[in-house]
């Protein structure tokens, strides 16, 4: 995204208590530090166990990844006050791939906080990134996963439609997972993954519906390079050498959840429950050997509908609602409906920034 891409937009800015005015234009090159220092401000208040997001970690995750990112800024007095940002990455439909945005990250100054009119900062920001980046041929829709606060004012004033509300998660006993024999599949950690992660994924595709295109490229960004998280990434193949599946993982998750085990990201034909067991048990061994911490359970996302919630169910895995909510906001051109999300995304906690 260049600078000559950047333009700006008037915003009528009169906000509760200040009448201060303000601009919306597109990110540009420089715009980093100071959108840094803004999430860390804001992400501050009210929270005495945050920390502060690096500027390395923001450079891996939006100019880093490999579909890009698309972000927009408001401005006053010289100062960011507010952004709205999608990291896009690439799914196939029926009718041909397209790229969807993950909708994370959207600050707002508290002083432009205080109104929710049609030219807030809020909506005239939101409504500025629509314009610019809701269209078939960029993002043909955005996902995300909304705290309640923003599920409430995103349904009511931003065209949130609820997709998985809650998303379930699926969870099953470290021990137990452990004890699973290898079946005569064999499992090793790799560093990075390699080509045959597009041709297994291709050869998914078929299973999967409308789900995120699974790439070296974009696997070795999102967990390989991953400069604030520590994943295991793990291949497995039968006795003979064939290709039975590929499987990411994480211990515990941001402090909070210290005893979950994340099953994070996966590829593994539906029904091949003796690859599914084979992985897991290598992860559990691997969780089981992390000293001085209380890991207990593993943790997974599988859409209701599809073939691996039916496995992991069959494996033991008991699942209940979670914390988080899954919604979509269309654009005009969408040609894609909440009723179809539901029954056909597929999104897994590799999809999410959340984990």
């Amino acid at each position: 995204m260049s600078d000559a891409d950047a333009t700006a937009i008037p915003g009528a800015g009169a906000e509760a208590g200040g009448g201060r005015r303000f601009s919306v234009r597109e990110y540009r090159a420089g715009d980093e530090t100071a959108i840094l220092a803004l999430f860390n401000r804001v992400f501050a208040i009210g929270n005495p166990d945050f920390v502060p997001r690096r500027l390395d970690h923001w450079r891996w995750a939006f100019p880093g990844n490999p579909e890009g990112h698309a972000t927009m800024v408001a401005e006053a007095d010289g100062a960011l006050v507010g952004t709205f940002t999608a990291q896009p990455s690439r799914f196939r439909f029926p009718d041909g791939e397209f790229r969807l945005g993950q909708a994370v990250d959207t600050v707002i100054a508290p002083e432009f906080r205080a109104s929710l009119r049609k030219n807030g900062v809020y909506l005239t920001l939101s409504h500025a990134f629509y314009e610019r980046f809701g269209r078939r041929d960029d993002l043909r829709f955005l996902y995300g996963f909304p705290n309640p606060q923003a599920l409430r004012i995103g349904t009511k004033f931003g065209g949130y439609e609820p997709v998985r509300c809650p998303v379930l998660e699926s969870e099953i006993p470290l021990a137990h997972a452990g004890r699973w024999p290898d079946g005569g599949v064999e499992v090793e950690e790799v560093e990075r993954f390699g080509l045959e992660v597009d041709a297994f994924d291709d050869a998914l595709a078929p299973t999967m519906g409308v789900a995120a295109r699974r790439t070296a490229r974009y696997w070795n960004w999102r967990y390989a390079d991953c400069p604030t998280t520590r994943y295991r990434l793990l291949r497995a193949q039968g006795a003979s050498g064939e290709l039975r599946g590929f499987l990411v993982h994480g211990f515990g998750w941001h402090g909070f959840r210290k005893e979950i085990v994340p099953i994070v990201d996966f590829l593994v034909a539906p029904g091949d429950r003796a690859t599914w067991k084979a992985l897991l048990a290598d992860v559990a061994r691997a969780a089981q050997r992390e000293r001085g911490t209380p890991l207990k359970t593993l943790l997974a996302w599988t859409p209701p509908h599809h073939p691996h919630f039916a496995d992991l169910a069959a494996l033991g895995f008991k699942s209940q609602p979670s914390i988080f909510n899954l919604c979509i906001r269309r654009f005009a051109d969408s040609g894609y409906t909440p009723e179809q999300a539901t029954r056909e995304l597929y999104i897994n906690m590799g999809d999410s920034d959340i984990y």
